[in-house]
């Protein structure tokens, strides 16, 4: 009876073992890679790219250094999207939605950021 116990006991913990090796070998899941882009893209709402109102002010301080930052938390955002798209994401509408907001985001940060770092150099030459 006891030897019945034991038997059981490993095949219930070797059923245990192989489920979750088969859980965890499987990969990543396409919908966890979405997530973690919307994910650091809520937090770069948050964080880098959430406009900083000086006390009193009239308008927002914007620097280059905040749109870069702002960027690159997006582009991170872009990495993500576009493995779960390579998982097999890349038809679902939310998700194209998704990323092509995302797209046009990019493309707006990068275009800001040369126009903000030629006012900063601007600024420079002419406070000399």
């Amino acid at each position: 009876m006891l030897g019945a116990v034991g038997i059981r006991s490993r095949l219930v913990c070797a059923a245990a073992l192989a489920l979750l090796s088969s859980v965890l070998g499987c990969g990543e899941n396409k919908r966890d890679v979405f997530l973690r882009g919307l994910e650091i893209e809520g937090a770069a709402e948050k964080g880098p790219c959430r406009l900083h109102y000086a006390e009193n002010a009239q308008a927002a301080s914007l620097s280059g250094d905040n749109v870069a930052d702002c960027l690159r938390e997006t582009e991170r955002a872009i990495v993500e999207y576009d493995r779960a798209a390579a998982l097999g994401l890349g038809k679902d509408p939310e998700f194209i939605e998704v990323y092509d907001r995302a797209q046009v985001r990019r493309t707006r940060l990068e275009s800001m950021l040369r126009h903000v770092r030629a006012m900063e150099t601007s600024q420079m030459v002419d406070s000399r």
